[in-house]
């Protein structure tokens, strides 16, 4: 298959259908977003629309959808200003592009990831790490293939956008554009700085002089849901966890492979360690609401490995659980405290936790879950998506993004690691008893 060309027609900036009042000028960011790396939560949307609907047309009813979806999200139109949003009706970028050589099925067979960043709009930016920490806040990039087939492209920086945030913008923009905006979506609540204490410019957080420098590959690894079924019983035990979840099967599986593919690289830290975010949302609903934007995760390290030991599945499992009942019983000792309180507690539980790694001794991976949102549900008015996919933009090191099938039943996993890792994580025959490697999106 010819390496597909896709070709930008137009560059616009969109700007909010209505002019933010003066009273919600400034926004301020929380420690967490503060703290985030300057990067874009991105997420891809896959249709086969209907022929009749002209790519003109499609366009012209994004942009005008995502005008007045802006008003709603005003400080998505602003401008990042050290730890505060100036919400200014500055704009977002819409980007037009087509592609004429190559039908989305074919693209769709073999879905290459290199292939996959071309239909971010992150190339209409001269440093996307430098625009995700001030302007703008949120590009688009509808591209359209041959035969009706088209892509959205959507990146939020991650400074005030996390998955979720991610995927009540996307669902608000969809119902606007379907002409249901009042009675579909709840208005989107921008108060994480009220949960989390507020950033300030003081904090600096360690960096890793070395990220970035190592050449990285993304690959995608699907569990089908019969596949999972079998995993979840391999993960189960009596003396461990009874019913490991989807999520955590899947993560002990990958951390075992993971650590494996690791173990030939002779210049590694000594140990390993597994972060993972977890959405806060869902365990406190009380305090917090589904439609509230920003970075309301707490993120931990959940499993920890030296470089002799070996990963045993159903123990990783038991490890992952008990993980999520200690954030649990954290936020159950807070019981009846205000937002701020139990923020203030989790940041600093976070912050402590956090100051006990050294990028010299540990070395960090990432699995982020965006398991259980409801994005095959954004329909534009042409069907839902046959496809979804959601990570962050420039990659980071050693990042692995969950994301349900369109089945709502297997997990699509996009693992990033150093090329030489790579090379044997995608051969381990434990792994390919349960994953394909990047089979064709049927349609």
């Amino acid at each position: 298959m010819e390496m597909m060309k896709v070709e930008t027609i137009a560059k616009e900036i969109i700007k909010p259908s209505s002019t933010t009042p003066n009273d919600l000028q400034t926004l301020q960011l929380s420690i967490y977003d503060h703290i985030l790396p300057p990067v874009y939560t991105v997420a891809f949307l896959f249709y086969t629309k209907d022929d009749l609907i002209s790519p003109e047309h499609s366009s012209q009813k994004l942009k005008t959808s995502l005008s007045e979806t802006l008003t709603k999200f005003y400080p998505l139109a602003g401008r990042i200003n050290g730890v505060t949003i100036d919400c200014n009706n500055e704009g977002a970028v819409f980007v037009d592009a087509r592609v004429n050589n190559c039908p989305l099925s074919d693209f769709l067979r073999s879905p290459d990831f290199k292939t996959l960043q071309q239909l971010l709009p992150l190339d209409v930016i001269d440093d996307p790490y430098e625009a995700a920490t001030t302007w703008p806040l949120v590009l688009v990039k509808a591209t359209f293939f041959p035969c009706s087939g088209m892509a959205i492209g959507i990146c939020i920086t991650h400074k005030i956008a996390d998955a979720n945030s991610i995927s009540t913008f996307i669902q608000s923009w969809a119902a606007m554009a379907r002409g249901e905006a009042g009675e579909a979506v709840a208005s989107p609540e921008f108060a994480a700085a009220n949960f989390y204490p507020p950033a300030n410019e003081l904090f600096k957080f360690p960096v890793d002089e070395n990220a970035n420098k190592i050449s990285k590959i993304t690959k995608r690894f699907v569990f089908s849901a019969s596949k999972l079924e079998e995993l979840r019983t391999k993960a189960t035990s009596a003396d461990f966890v009874a019913r490991p979840t989807r999520v955590e099967s899947v993560t002990a599986l990958l951390w075992k492979v993971i650590i494996e593919a690791a173990s030939s690289n002779k210049n590694a830290c000594d140990m390993k360690v597994l972060i993972q975010p977890s959405n806060l949302r869902p365990k406190i609903p009380a305090l917090l609401r589904e439609s509230l934007i920003g970075n309301i995760m707490f993120s931990s390290v959940v499993l920890s490995i030296s470089q002799e030991e070996e990963v045993k599945i159903e123990k990783a499992v038991r490890d992952l659980r008990k993980k999520g009942d200690e954030l649990q019983n954290v936020i159950k000792d807070e019981g009846g405290s205000s937002s701020s309180m139990i923020g203030s507690k989790l940041a600093n539980l976070m912050l402590t936790n956090y100051s006990q790694l050294s990028y010299e001794t540990h070395e960090p991976y990432t699995v982020s879950s965006w398991c259980k949102l409801p994005l095959y549900e954004a329909s534009f008015g042409w069907g839902s998506p046959v496809w979804v996919v959601g990570n962050v933009a420039p990659m980071l090191d050693n990042v692995t993004m969950l994301i349900d099938s369109k089945d709502g039943q297997g997990i699509e996993a996009f693992v990033t690691l150093p090329e030489e890792n790579m090379m044997s994580f995608e051969q381990n025959t434990e792994l390919l008893a349960f994953a394909s490697v990047n089979p064709s999106v049927l349609i």
